[in-house]
């Protein structure tokens, strides 16, 4: 068997195209293989036998052989469609302008789903660029796969992007845990382009939407989504975490008060957040001294502790009932911070008892801002804003990222 035919198989170069050359530079440890057309062009349109234009030479960098770099090169052909004018012929090896074939890309991508950019490039021996660029057309690709369908359950969350205030916008299948918009900022304009990319069925097929109770985000969904305020759920993650400040802030407003005991407050902040469910016996006994010692504070952590069981009821009624006991306690406290907390629960509170219709939250948002966390630092930052919008999307939006071509 000649050396060329070998290589053919090798690569599974399929008629018209044929190796009619191939090539090892063994101090450059290269080997370049060159491939010729042999037949008529077909129009990649509408399949019609068409006249030859004129050929273009490129280049593509293949998976490597053995230890080598591999570059396939080429004349490609240009025909003369009389319906579609002139086109390129089908190359089966690489779809699009690409420098690489999709064996490349395949792996490329792949090694991406594990690894960094900076290690990817050095991995293939390619620029950072090159690298970005791959993940670009991936993203593109699976956004153009992507198929409409009805999210039931709908997240939206904030990602801090940068410094000085720089945020993304998120927006989540809760359901799938997949990443399904990003939208520059924080603000109302921010969040109104996405409705528009959904279908009336769509919008109407919505049935739950977890937020925190930021006005701009608010008040987008009631503008496009129909009957919003019947399906938004203020997520009770967030809420927790606002009680959860309402008693550091009043852990902090103790440590400048000059008439107490201030030196036992030191270092106890986080015996204060913690999760009662994880404290081992120690530390409870340690809580137990501090809520004896500070009562005001001890007051402003039974009030957050309590409110916790509002998220088991099943029963509306009985739920009402709950927190208007918890509010009255909450408002008497004589607690500034546990006050201000309290009243906007109370404004905010029909959307927050519709948990026990749609129980959603934005755990899974949470889980997905964790990711794009570690994104994020395994990138050690990102050169600009769209390149970490394209990695979200790459690692978190649920695509199909792979090239595949439909042979001639």
């Amino acid at each position: 068997m000649r050396d060329t035919e070998f290589v053919g198989q090798l690569l599974r170069v399929e008629d018209p195209w044929k190796v009619v050359e191939s090539q090892l530079d063994l101090k450059r440890q290269r080997v370049d293989v060159r491939l010729e057309w042999e037949g008529p062009g077909r129009c990649p349109e509408c399949r019609r036998e068409c006249t030859m234009h004129d050929h273009r030479e490129r280049t593509w960098r293949d998976l490597d052989l053995c230890a080598d770099q591999l570059y396939l090169h080429a004349l490609v052909p240009r025909i003369d469609c009389p319906e579609h004018g002139v086109k390129t012929v089908v190359v089966p090896w690489a779809t699009g302008r690409t420098e690489f074939t999709e064996r490349f890309e395949r792996l490329a991508i792949a090694l991406l789903l594990e690894m960094s950019v900076a290690g990817v490039a050095r991995r293939l021996a390619i620029s950072w660029d090159q690298v970005e660029a791959i993940m670009d057309r991936a993203v593109k690709r699976g956004l153009e796969r992507r198929q409409a369908r009805i999210v039931a359950h709908l997240g939206i969350d904030e990602k801090a992007v940068k410094k000085r205030h720089r945020y993304f916008t998120i927006v989540s299948d809760l359901d799938r845990g997949e990443v399904l918009w990003i939208g520059r900022g924080r603000k109302r304009e921010s969040l109104d382009p996405f409705w528009a990319t959904l279908s009336p069925e769509q919008l109407d097929g919505i049935e739950g939407i977890a937020i925190d109770m930021w006005q701009p985000y608010i008040d987008s969904v009631l503008a496009h989504v129909p009957g919003a305020a019947q399906k938004i759920v203020f997520d009770h993650f967030h809420i927790t975490s606002y009680l959860t400040k309402a008693v550091d802030l009043t852990r902090r407003a103790l440590m400048r008060d000059a008439s107490i005991d201030r030196e036992g407050l030191k270092g106890s902040k986080y015996a204060w957040l913690r999760n009662v469910a994880g404290m081992d016996r120690v530390q409870r006994a340690e809580l137990r001294d501090l809520r004896s010692r500070y009562k005001t504070l001890g007051r402003a952590w039974a009030i957050k502790e309590h409110f916790a069981h509002f998220w088991g009821y099943q029963r509306e009624a009985i739920a009402r009932k709950f927190f208007a006991g918890w509010y009255h306690w909450a408002t008497h406290s004589r607690i500034p911070a546990v006050i201000e907390v309290a009243r906007t629960i109370k404004r905010h509170f029909e959307n927050i008892i519709t948990y026990l219709n749609i129980p959603i939250t934005n755990a899974g948002a949470e889980v997905l801002n964790s990711k794009i966390q570690m994104i994020k630092y395994r990138a050690q930052g990102h050169r600009n804003e769209g390149s970490f919008e394209r990695a979200i999307l790459f690692h978190c939006g649920g695509l199909d990222l792979y090239p595949t071509h439909s042979k001639s």
